[in-house]
């Protein structure tokens, strides 16, 4: 009866912290905690830097393509301002003209085909003259007369395998329980 009451205790305090790691996870994941908050059902923008160019201390002006549109921005300690905006220029294409060769394999006719064909077909069947003697062959089930061998009682001392070691935990069980 005690056995069953600490397996009943453990399987509940199982599930309570089960469900405990459930929830954290789907607090942190919605962004409660402050931690990786995600924008759901947009799309994040694409931002690429273009350049970046240092004009004091600590001011530069960075130039940024964001979904078709090239920014100027102002960076400084104080914050980030606009100072103008436009269409970003298209990727250039290189366009390559002149001819082009493509790698063709020959390939053979079907008369040529039919021609080999032919001359295998016409051959003698046979195996060559060095292959004339026999293969030898392995005897099927050969390790039938073999037999598993069964471990000795000395060699799995101390192993899970063992039916001694499983005395000596369900004793080791009892005493703690009757003590």
């Amino acid at each position: 009866m005690d056995t069953l009451v600490i397996a009943l205790r453990v399987a509940l305090s199982l599930g309570v912290v089960l469900a405990l790691m459930w929830v954290l996870h789907r607090r942190v994941s919605k962004g409660q905690f402050g931690a990786g908050k995600k924008t759901r059902g947009r799309r994040s923008a694409s931002v690429e830097v273009v350049g970046r160019q240092g004009i004091g201390g600590k001011a530069s002006v960075v130039v940024v393509d964001v979904e078709g549109e090239r920014l100027v921005l102002g960076v400084t300690e104080a914050g980030v301002s606009l100072l103008t905006s436009g269409a970003a220029p298209a990727p250039e294409l290189t366009i390559v003209t002149g001819p082009v060769t493509l790698p063709v394999r020959p390939t053979p006719s079907a008369e040529q085909f039919r021609q080999e064909l032919d001359r295998q077909s016409q051959a003698a069947p046979g195996l060559p003259s060095d292959a004339a003697e026999p293969l030898p062959m392995r005897p099927r089930n050969r390790n039938r007369d073999r037999r598993t061998a069964v471990p000795a009682a000395t060699s799995l001392q101390g192993s899970i395998l063992s039916a001694g070691t499983w005395r000596q935990a369900a004793a080791a069980l009892r005493s703690r329980r009757a003590g």
